[in-house]
């Protein structure tokens, strides 16, 4: 597995973000959790000091390509940075955080790509053929203190859910679609991750969609944190699969 080269002195060019993360008034208001309205504010915070002449720790983290697992997990083993491995079939390879803002985190995946993490869930992606644009979690029972933080993988025992997610297609036109979800967690088990195993509990996301689709993903989330470890599925019907694993955790 190759590491994902990055480029944060072009970060900031305009056009960088296709699927469209900075365009104002794209989507309605209120669609966009808070932290990842402050993408534009979290990314500038992280990479300061790379327009100010000496290399950043995260420039310094890209020198290299690693073209399988070992020399991923080798590299993730010698930074002191929060590290993930990725795979959305277009790239795959180990990424660096780039900022963080409350629970949402930023991570560049080379080539003007962006991956978006929310509660360690995927919210959006950025330079892909075909982006997830926004994610938003909504609980059936309305109880939540905090609707609008609200992840099911959170919850003790997570109770059914309604998903709703914007993305952008291949044909570069946006879509929408809605989902009832469920998510059911096993007994805790070891499972293999970058840098060692972790005891995990297993979790499934069943999906039925508007459309009469049904998707499965798969999540590994601690059982005491509930802190998500690892996620593998397909962010609407027929979408690209995404697989991220924390190697170097940010908590």
């Amino acid at each position: 597995m190759r590491m994902l080269v990055s480029r944060p002195l072009r970060v900031f060019r305009p056009g960088l973000f296709r699927a469209g993360l900075f365009r104002p008034g794209l989507f309605r208001p209120g669609l966009f959790r808070p932290g990842v309205r402050l993408l534009g504010v979290a990314l500038l915070a992280g990479l300061t000091g790379c327009a100010n002449g000496g290399a950043s720790p995260l420039g310094s983290a890209f020198t290299a390509w690693f073209p399988d697992e070992s020399s991923a997990s080798e590299r993730a083993e010698s930074l002191d940075y929060a590290t993930m491995v990725v795979d959305t079939e277009d790239r795959a390879g180990l990424v660096v955080q780039a900022a963080l803002s409350g629970p949402a985190s930023y991570w560049p995946t080379g080539h003007q790509g962006m991956l978006v993490l929310y509660h360690e869930g995927l919210q959006a992606t950025a330079g892909l053929p075909q982006d997830l644009l926004d994610t938003r979690y909504l609980p059936l029972d309305g109880r939540a203190t905090k609707p609008e933080d609200f992840v099911p993988w959170r919850q003790a025992t997570p109770e059914p859910f309604r998903l709703e997610r914007h993305w952008q297609a291949a044909d570069g036109l946006p879509r929408q679609l809605a989902a009832q979800g469920s998510l059911t967690c096993d007994a805790p088990a070891l499972r293999e991750l970058p840098l060692g195993p972790r005891s995990l509990e297993p979790c499934t996301m069943q999906l039925a969609w508007e459309d009469g689709s049904h998707t499965r993903t798969r999540l590994w989330r601690d059982a005491e944190t509930r802190r998500l470890w690892a996620g593998d599925g397909v962010a609407w019907p027929d979408g690209p699969r995404i697989r991220w694993e924390v190697a170097r955790a940010w908590w």
